[in-house]
């Protein structure tokens, strides 16, 4: 008798257990593992001076794009949701310029400015803050990129089912850049490592470390 009671106070305490946990993921942004805790500080920065300011250095690449181009005007508009590549992501434009990855990555100041700018153009949504909330109850949503591309940003409903309420996983969303025929050899989707991260000009998500900066562009390879 004992033994049962204990067993469903175990059972009890485990689903109060996690329908507290969902509770946090749902209004700390648990999505990657852990908090983004960013400082009011952090929230007042531009897109730009956020990025640059990482003690991790996990956007320099990004920032180098940024400045090459001169679209630091362009990160740091008003009313954005911003995607963030990290550097593995932009390494992997560059490596994608070589034939092989036994190569040195070509390096950023000798890829066409134009690309390098379409490219960063396809990661902002002008005119439009979309959290995370936001993607997860409009499920599918069309954006057009900054560029003029489409965007598709797709909300996960978190793990929960017609059977039960219980949250199995973390809320999370999206990235899918629709193929542009002869311009692209395929439509790109990325996961999002770390959702809603606040700048005073922008809603930030960042991409995975396995995602690329490239976004499906039909690239050369040069010898």
């Amino acid at each position: 008798m004992r033994k049962n009671i204990s067993l469903k106070q175990t059972a009890l305490l485990a689903a109060i257990g996690m329908l507290v946990f969902s509770a946090c993921r749902k209004n700390d942004y648990y999505i990657d593992g852990g908090l983004s805790k960013q400082s009011e500080e952090e929230k007042r920065m531009t897109v730009y001076d956020f990025l640059k300011s990482r003690s991790n250095h996990m956007f320099d690449s990004l920032v180098k794009i940024i400045d090459l181009t001169n679209t630091k005007a362009a990160v740091n508009a008003a009313n954005i949701t911003f995607f963030a590549a990290p550097n593995n992501a932009v390494l992997r434009l560059q490596m994608n310029y070589n034939p092989d990855d036994r190569q040195t990555p070509k390096p950023l100041a000798d890829i066409g400015k134009d690309t390098l700018t379409t490219l960063l153009a396809r990661f902002i949504v002008p005119n439009a803050k979309v959290d995370l909330e936001t993607a997860v109850k409009d499920k599918q949503r069309y954006y057009p990129a900054a560029n003029g591309d489409s965007l598709l940003l797709s909300g996960v409903d978190g793990g929960t089912s017609a059977s039960s309420s219980l949250q199995t996983s973390a809320y999370r969303m999206v990235y899918t850049h629709l193929k542009i025929p002869g311009v692209d050899t395929v439509t790109y989707a990325a996961s999002i490592q770390t959702h809603n991260l606040v700048t005073a000009n922008a809603i930030v998500h960042v991409l995975t470390n396995g995602s690329s900066f490239a976004a499906g562009l039909k690239q050369k390879y040069n010898r």
